[in-house]
């Protein structure tokens, strides 16, 4: 047997909970749709890991990692979000939908073609950490006004084709990291797990979103 099959099964498993995902939003099963992208990053980070190992990374694998991200952390959240809070909105509903998932594709098109960089960073926010942000904010059980979220997600959206960096813990980062940034993103987390601890899980995702931020806009002013 092809060596090579073992990670493409752990991708298209990503893909496969993405669909499911997508089923689930449909009967208006939001909690499972949520799991199941989750599920999907537990796939995704476990694919490169073992191509890796087994010595059989190449370009196949990476454009099918590439169309199942687009499914399990754009598309599939993006209709989760649609299906559950943004639906009363009517077309205006739209937007934040197709923001989310066509701009999220956009960003691995431009991953793609940057693989041979090694920075030590992400620019743009990674397309797994938008997906997990609105799948973690769905299983927290808290809520956000409706035109709150459609601007948070196209505001999501948006910092994924940003050049805002992300560190990709893999190592020493070509961006500078500021202790301010961290203090920044400290005292937010804090803050919102004192005024909610159930947020816990979406503050995750939601610190490495506003470090990004703030730590790429202290560099630019140093510079």
């Amino acid at each position: 047997m092809n060596k090579s099959v073992i990670p493409n099964l752990f991708t298209a498993a990503n893909l496969a909970f993405g669909v499911i995902s997508i089923t689930f939003s449909a009967t208006g099963n939001s909690f499972a749709a949520a799991i199941c992208i989750l599920l999907s990053l537990a796939a995704d980070g476990l694919d490169g890991r073992v191509a890796r190992a087994l010595r059989v990374a190449g370009p196949m694998g990476r454009e099918l990692d590439s169309l199942s991200d687009v499914v399990g952390f754009g598309v599939a959240p993006a209709y989760m979000l649609y299906t559950k809070e943004l639906f009363g909105l009517g077309w205006v509903a739209y937007i934040p939908l197709l923001a989310f998932a066509v701009l999220g594709a956009f960003r691995l098109a431009r991953f793609n073609i940057k693989t041979d960089e090694v920075h030590g960073y992400f620019e743009g926010l990674p397309i797994p950490a938008a997906g997990c942000l609105a799948a973690t904010y769905v299983l927290c059980g808290v809520s956000v006004p409706q035109l709150v979220l459609a601007v948070a997600m196209i505001c999501v959206g948006i910092l994924m084709v940003s050049e805002v960096k992300y560190p990709d813990f893999k190592g020493h980062s070509a961006v500078r990291i500021n202790y301010i940034a961290i203090a920044v993103t400290l005292v937010f987390v804090v803050a919102c797990l004192v005024y909610d601890w159930h947020t816990w899980a979406v503050m995750i995702f939601a610190g490495y979103v506003l470090f990004g931020l703030c730590n790429s806009a202290i560099n630019i002013v140093r510079k």
